[in-house]
């Protein structure tokens, strides 16, 4: 009868060992591809522009979206002054040699 009151401490021992061993082998394997996915999903945020940059960008084109266009209150086309200016003087340029030229021709 004491034979089957006996503990297998061989078998559990071993088996506890397997265990062990097991476990820290899975715990490893899951580093391994946690760091893997880690540093693969690093690169890809290194590679694309960033939330604040992109949102940068676009607010500089909204801006100069705003800078042109049609206003909406009275319907006019609007472009910035430097722009304006510049259209003016090539216009009083160009109204000017038209003038001289109608003159020489005279």
């Amino acid at each position: 009868m004491a034979q089957y009151d006996d503990l297998p401490i061989s078998r559990i021992t071993a088996i506890s060992l397997i265990s062990i061993a097991v476990t820290v082998i899975t715990i490893l394997a899951v580093q391994v591809v946690y760091f893997g996915m880690y540093n693969y999903v690093s690169r890809e945020k290194a590679l694309a522009p960033s939330v604040s940059e992109a949102a940068a960008i676009l607010k500089s084109q909204t801006q100069s979206l705003e800078n042109f266009g049609v206003n909406p209150d009275d319907g006019k086309f609007t472009i910035p002054i430097d722009r304006a200016i510049k259209n003016v003087v090539s216009q009083s340029v160009q109204a000017d040699a038209s003038q001289s030229d109608q003159t020489e021709g005279t």
